[in-house]
């Protein structure tokens, strides 16, 4: 189980990380993985998303911003707001 003592409830971020692989035309893991590893060459297990998924763990800061390469959904201040457990939490998000 993900840790529960976090800024990110895991689980929901599970549901909209699986909501934005399948949006994004991503029906298996694998090929999101492979683009991953592509973009930002971080090697991620397909076993690794699907536990992400289900909240059976939680990412790895690399991890973590790895899939925001890939999916512009886990980028959008908007999409990401539920997964925050307090409504006041600022977010920094950059382009370098």
């Amino acid at each position: 189980m993900a840790k529960e003592n976090s800024v990110i409830d895991w689980e929901k971020y599970g549901v909209l990380l699986r909501a934005a692989r399948l949006g994004n035309g991503y029906s298996r893991g694998l090929a999101l993985c492979k683009d991953v590893e592509e973009k930002t060459g971080m090697r991620i297990s397909e076993r690794t998303i699907y536990a992400l998924e289900d909240a059976s763990r939680a990412p790895s800061a690399d991890i973590f911003l790895a899939l925001q390469q890939v999916l512009p959904e886990l980028r959008d201040p908007e999409y990401m707001k539920p997964v925050f457990r307090r409504n006041d939490i600022d977010v920094m998000l950059v382009t370098l």
